[in-house]
């Protein structure tokens, strides 16, 4: 399970405590890594709906409370994402993206779950692989591993939180 809304409200939290304690949010930094059963965040509508990504990662709409077969995170719809004694809350990619949040998707997930997914299909794994690289939303990058792109960003002066 991609463990919920977490990967996309706990980086808009930090923009915003950061901002309200004085840090300007184009001041601030965050990477987020979508790794092991959060890749299908990385990708387009068009393959939740193929490869019924809601039912194989467990990632609900947030409307329906069923399975979903769109991507519930990029241009979420008016009303997916609220919270109490807040309201609704900017959490998707896209608006996440535009207050300078940065993705990465993990490439060796992406070659393991399309092979998963080319043995459940009976298809080629490298054909659904070079789908699914493909259907990356823009501005989101790909990288070799998870855990790579995580000790780059430590490299270069970024701190590891795990929030979830």
């Amino acid at each position: 399970h991609p463990n919920g809304v977490a990967p996309f409200a706990w980086p808009r939290v930090f923009l915003a405590t950061n901002e309200m304690t004085g840090t300007p949010i184009n001041e601030s930094n965050v990477v987020v890594v979508l790794r092991h059963e959060a890749i299908p965040y990385a990708l387009d509508d068009k393959l939740w709906s193929k490869y019924k990504f809601g039912e194989v990662f467990k990632a609900d709409d947030p409307l329906t409370k069923k399975p979903s077969v769109r991507n519930p995170f990029m241009n979420p719809k008016a009303g997916d994402y609220s919270l109490p004694g807040v309201g609704p809350v900017q959490i998707g990619i896209n608006e996440l993206q535009a207050s300078g949040v940065k993705f990465c998707v993990c490439e060796m997930a992406m070659t393991v779950y399309s092979g998963v997914m080319g043995e459940q299909l009976k298809k080629d794994a490298k054909e659904i692989r070079k789908e699914w690289m493909d259907s990356i939303i823009p501005g989101i990058q790909p990288v070799p591993s998870g855990v790579w792109a995580l000790g780059r960003a430590q490299e270069n002066g970024c701190a590891y939180i795990y929030a979830g």
